[in-house]
């Protein structure tokens, strides 16, 4: 969860459900759902229903292992391979759905699996004022405190070992994350830094 401004952004990272017991279950409530959707594509011959197995597609392959991923990217392709064995009359429409949401599948897990873990979104408690608190990186989390500190971008640098641009950057995020446009903010805040 993210608060800048008013705005809440809820990101759910990629993988969410890989290390959890809830992994296959999940999967097979996508291949469940799946089927369900198939199942109506067929029994409307005259409406495409199958154009709605992309999302639960999409969050498959953003959310699950990589064998469950696999089972709903399987699932996918044969329900679609059996519809259009079925449907003859929709065989072309069914490829011309098959085919993107296929690779969107593939696009999103490919997406999914090259996500830096740095710009994932962890959630934190909101603070004492009622305001939501995205978690910083360690680093950003060190550059924060010693800019709070009053420290100058070149001195955390040469502290850090890192370079003042890099620095910039981390305050940048830090400021995004925390909701804050200045520096003096970023005072105020150095008790929640820790």
């Amino acid at each position: 969860m993210e608060s800048r401004r008013g705005a809440v952004w809820f990101v759910i990272r990629p993988f969410a459900l890989a290390d959890s017991p809830l992994d296959f279950v999940v999967a097979v409530g996508f291949v469940l759902l799946l089927f369900v959707i198939f199942v109506v594509e067929i029994l409307t011959p005259g409406a495409v229903v199958a154009a709605f197995a992309v999302l639960p597609l999409a969050v498959a392959m953003w959310t699950l292992s990589g064998r469950s991923a696999a089972l709903v990217m399987g699932a996918v392709a044969v329900l679609f391979a059996a519809a259009g064995l079925i449907e003859s009359t929709n065989r072309l429409t069914l490829l011309f759905i098959a085919i993107p949401a296929l690779a969107l599948g593939a696009i999103v897990r490919l997406y999914a699996a090259n996500v830096p873990r740095a710009t994932v979104v962890r959630l934190v408690p909101p603070d004492e004022y009622g305001q939501p608190i995205v978690a910083l990186t360690r680093r950003e989390l060190e550059v924060a405190r010693l800019a709070a500190s009053a420290y100058t971008a070149a001195e955390i640098g040469h502290r850090l070992h890192i370079g003042e641009r890099t620095v910039e950057s981390h305050i940048a995020t830090t400021y995004l994350k925390l909701g804050i446009t200045s520096r003096s903010e970023l005072i105020r805040m150095a008790s929640r830094l820790g």
